[in-house]
């Protein structure tokens, strides 16, 4: 594996997307919880295991995306305050862990609930993914 690659955690996976690039944001469109968890299970039990930092960013009511929180850092925040204080929040944080970490969202699926709008939701994505790179 190159520096510029990630690894799902999935071999089979990698091998049909020819592996993740450092940058990439992978948003995942699922018909149920447990399909998300099983992915960002192996994600980040890879991510940890070549020594690479993780972060959670929860902001649903849902059970926890991942099962085992040690080894990772945690942040709530609050999807209810709005957009803007949002993305503000998820900026800072990105600023304060810095380069090299691999981020981890709750279910998106619930900020469509919180800001009532899927332009939101991509607007969130054209702000946000290029700076988490």
């Amino acid at each position: 594996m190159n520096l510029l690659e990630a690894s799902t955690g999935i071999k089979g996976l990698d091998d049909v997307v020819n592996r993740l690039r450092i940058g990439d944001n992978v948003v995942w469109q699922v018909d149920d919880l447990a399909s998300y968890r099983y992915l960002a299970k192996n994600f980040v039990e890879n991510a940890l295991k070549e020594g690479r930092r993780v972060v959670y960013l929860r902001f649903t009511s849902h059970t926890p995306i991942l099962d085992d929180l040690s080894n990772i850092t945690i942040y709530v925040l609050d999807a209810e305050s709005g957009f803007e204080s949002f993305s503000k929040q998820v900026h800072e944080i990105a600023t304060k862990e810095g380069e090299g970490v691999y981020y981890v969202f709750d279910c998106l699926s619930d900020l469509l609930s919180a800001w009532a709008s899927d332009l939101m939701i991509g607007n969130f994505f054209l702000i946000t993914c290029p700076y988490l790179f």
